[in-house]
This record gives structure tokens, C-alpha cells and sequence, in this order.
């Protein structure tokens, strides 16, 4: 069996190099890996933390950033599965479908066709609603404990469904949420698919967002479909966001049965639930996730970072801005931790985190890029990226000047983050920001799909190929 070794500096976990006791990537000091860390002790979560830059000037605050990864099995041991003859937590569905006038044709079609599916997909014992809405909503099917007769009544519930009015989709998501609320099972999602703007009721995308956000806070998912060119992705991606769910851009009519059916699956198919990164940082340091998918707080010295449930076969990454206080000239700065969840079968577990340490150069000898690890920085500017153009979008949306002007300067601090990088890379890189954030702030046609992808990346999501049939 190969010897692993993790560095204590930048994370990287790497097979013993013969003879060589310095990290062959930022010349950090390696220690022999833990078997708990390599899930040798009945956790299933592999997790890794890394450090993007290992150097620091003395007497000054500042950003480092930490990369965490987490990756699931494709399938759970079998003594922490759930005991069912399908294998998976039941699932408690509920579909808020838009059938305004502007769904009508292959868009309808497409959706019923969908929603059919979803049902077949489904197991005896789970539960279904739907919802829909235009001019109002209506709850179509009321939730539903699924069965071989439950299932006929829905699907032909849903060959009935019309389009045809406006698009109240506050009141219908409102709708979905309740009833997603009144029948909570171990696995709770409500399913938004909409290819219209929120022109009846309430459209502010800040109330609609804290409705998703309450949802959360109930154990209860919130994904999005956007379809088409003319919904609003601001307003999905933060309903998706505030609802910890996944938000999808639907190109094309022929793209909802897939991407519908496959939510469904990642929905049903948890690996882990309640994750949580709690961290072990310096006196007085603080960290921020980049996504606001993901909750922080700091209780009694320990600060703690909400995942939520993770679905099988993923490999997450997960974003912090650390900003650490002057250090003294020699002197060192370790984060270390563990990840926490609960199996499908309610067993508490954890997975501890290898240390990351950031060392403070002697006074007049840090240069700009020192101790830096491009793979790692290279990734952190991608997520980095990421988050830009979603908050670029929600600032445009919204037309604050305040949000629009945060938003500029957290551009700033991106550009002058990749300055770390290669010039070949941040040369690129940079072109790419500057072309997205150009799309969103014209509403351009790609700026949809510029969205899409930068929500995808954020949260990790299941490439198609990996969405389970």
C-alpha cells in the first residue's frame, strides 16, 4: 500500500516522495496521513482542505483563501444506508409548474411530459403535490402519498393542465411551500419551473428569495428551472440560492425532461445530510464563504460553515476568504477542523480536516507571489469568477447603485487576485469576467446561460452525465 503524505502548508496530499520530507508544490513540511482522514474509520465523506497561497508579509491583515473539497460515495456503506427496499430516504416532491400564456406549445408539452416521468420515478410511500399558476394559483393535487393508483390520478391530473394568463409566481411558490411543509419526509424539495417574469403579486426579488430561505430553514430544498429567454435568472438563482436548492438554464423545450427528472434524482439520492465544516481558525481571524448558498456563523470561538444534505456520486468545492491579523516576522497560522453529518440511517459522523498553514516572511522579503499554489489559486479564481457574476446579476436586477457599486469592487479585488497567477492564465481569465459581466450588466442573450453556468459551478452540481436515469 503507497505511504501517503499531506503537507501542513498547502493541504496536498501526495504519495511519499523517496527521501524528500518538503512538499513538491510549495515546499511545506509533510506528515504522514491519518487513516480517518482517508475514511478508514467508517466515514464515507472524503474531504481535503487546501490553502491558496502558504506566504505572508508580517504586520499586516490579510486574505488568504481555503478550498475545500468534499466528495461522496456513489453509493452508501450499506450499514449507514436507509433500511428500505429502494435503498434512499423517502421523498417528498412538489412540483410549482407556470402555465401562463407564454408556456403554450412544445414548452406545455414538454413540462407535462416531464412531470410524467417524475411521477413514474418515484416510489411507493413518497409524496407528491402540484402546483400551478398564471393569473393565480392553484394546487392542482393535493399532496399525495404515492402508489400505483395515486400515480394514475396524476398523470391524469397533469394531461389536463392549460396554459393561458400571467405569471404569479410568488403566490404559486407560496402554494408549493406549504405544501411541502404540511408533509415533510426525510427528503423535502420543491420544484420551480417557470419561463416568465413575476409580473402579478409580489415581485421584489428580495421577498421572494426570504420565502425559499424559510423554506430552507424548514429542511426543505428549493430548485429552479428557468426556460427560455425571457424569465428572470436573478430572481431563480436567488430563490434557488435562499432555497440551498440547484437553479438550472433551459435552453431548449427538449431540455426539461432530463434536467427535471435528474434534479429529482439528486434530490432523492443523499449521500449525507446537515453537513457541516466546522473550523478551527486563529484568535481574532474570520472566514466568509463565497457562495451565499452556504450559511456561516461563529459560536463560542468555533466557527461553523452549513452545507446541507450532499447527493451521492459528487465532488463539491467549497470556497472561504480567511482574513487573518498582522502576524509577527517567522510566525505561523494554522486552520485545521473536521466535517460533521448524518447518515441516511441517522448515524452521526465526521471526517477530520488536515491542517492548512500560512507562515510570515522575514520583514522586506515577501514578494506578491510567494508561497503561491497555482492549482489551487487557479480554482479559487474560477469560483471567484463565479460569484461575480451572480452578484453582478443580482445587483442589475435589483438597480441599487450601492449593490452595483459592491459589486465593482469586488471585480476589483478579483482582477487584482489573479495578478497571483500565471500572466498566460489571468490573461485569460480575465478577458472571460470581463465578457461575462458585459453580457449580464446589457442583458444580453447570453447572459442567461453565463448565469447558468456560474451557479453550476458555485454549487458543485452533477454534470448531466452523472445524473442518474
Amino acid at each position: 500500500m503507497v505511504k501517503l503524505m499531506r503537507c501542513l502548508y498547502c493541504g496536498l496530499l501526495q504519495d511519499e516522495p523517496a527521501g524528500v520530507k518538503e512538499c513538491q508544490r510549495c515546499g511545506g513540511e509533510l506528515v504522514s496521513e491519518k487513516p480517518s482522514a482517508l475514511g478508514l474509520s467508517g466515514s464515507y465523506l472524503k474531504v481535503q482542505m487546501e490553502l491558496d497561497q502558504v506566504s505572508a508579509p508580517p504586520g499586516q491583515m490579510l486574505d488568504r483563501y481555503l478550498l475545500l473539497t468534499l466528495r461522496s460515495p456513489e453509493k452508501v456503506p450499506d450499514q449507514h444506508a436507509v433500511k428500505t427496499e429502494s435503498g434512499r430516504p423517502a421523498l417528498s416532491f412538489h412540483a410549482v409548474v407556470d402555465t401562463s400564456g407564454s408556456m403554450h406549445g412544445e414548452k406545455m408539452e414538454q413540462t407535462k411530459q416531464a412531470l410524467q416521468m417524475a411521477i413514474q420515478l418515484l416510489h411507493e410511500g413518497d409524496i407528491i403535490s402540484i402546483s400551478v399558476f398564471s393569473n393565480q394559483p392553484e394546487l392542482i393535487l393535493k399532496p399525495t402519498v404515492v402508489n400505483s393508483q395515486s400515480k394514475k390520478i396524476a398523470k391524469s391530473i397533469i394531461s389536463e393542465i392549460q396554459p393561458g394568463g400571467r405569471t404569479a409566481l410568488f403566490s404559486g411558490l407560496k402554494v408549493g411551500i406549504k405544501q411541502a411543509q404540511e408533509k415533510r419526509l426525510e427528503s423535502n424539495l420543491v420544484l420551480l419551473l417557470s419561463d416568465g417574469q413575476a409580473n402579478v403579486g409580489e415581485t421584489d426579488l428580495e421577498i421572494i428569495g426570504q420565502l425559499a430561505d424559510e423554506a430552507a430553514g424548514d429542511g426543505i430544498v428549493v430548485s429552479t428551472l428557468g426556460v427560455g429567454m425571457g424569465y428572470n435568472e436573478a430572481l431563480m438563482t436567488e430563490i434557488a440560492t435562499q432555497g440551498r436548492g440547484r437553479f438550472y438554464h433551459i435552453q431548449s423545450s427538449d431540455q426539461i425532461v432530463p434536467i427535471l427528472t435528474g434534479e429529482l434524482g439528486e434530490a432523492a439520492d443523499i449521500a449525507a445530510r446537515d453537513v457541516n465544516i466546522k473550523l478551527m481558525l486563529p484568535q481574532g481571524a474570520t472566514a466568509i464563504p463565497l457562495s451565499s448558498v452556504y450559511k456561516a456563523s461563529l459560536t463560542d470561538g468555533e466557527y461553523s460553515v452549513s452545507i446541507g444534505d450532499i447527493p451521492l456520486d459528487l465532488e463539491m468545492e467549497i470556497p472561504l476568504r480567511m482574513t487573518l491579523f498582522p502576524g509577527k516576522e517567522g510566525a505561523r497560522m494554522s486552520v485545521e477542523g473536521e466535517v460533521q453529518y448524518v447518515s441516511p440511517a441517522d448515524a452521526q459522523l465526521s471526517t477530520p480536516l488536515n491542517r492548512v498553514t500560512v507562515r510570515f516572511e522575514k520583514h522586506g522579503e515577501f514578494k506578491p507571489a510567494m508561497g503561491v499554489v497555482e492549482p489551487v489559486a487557479e480554482r479559487v479564481a474560477h469560483q471567484m469568477r463565479a460569484s461575480q457574476v451572480l452578484r453582478y446579476s443580482r445587483a442589475v436586477a435589483r438597480n441599487v447603485p450601492e449593490e452595483l457599486k459592491r459589486a465593482d469592487q469586488e471585480g476589483a479585488k478579483l482582477k487584482e487576485y489573479m495578478g497571483i497567477l500565471s500572466p498566460e492564465i489571468a490573461s485569460t481569465l480575465i478577458k472571460e469576467v470581463d465578457a461575462d459581466i458585459d453580457a449580464v450588466r446589457h442583458a444580453s442573450p447570453r447572459a442567461k446561460n453565463v448565469t447558468g453556468m456560474a451557479y453550476h459551478e458555485m454549487r458543485s452540481m452533477r454534470s448531466k452525465k452523472k445524473r442518474k436515469k
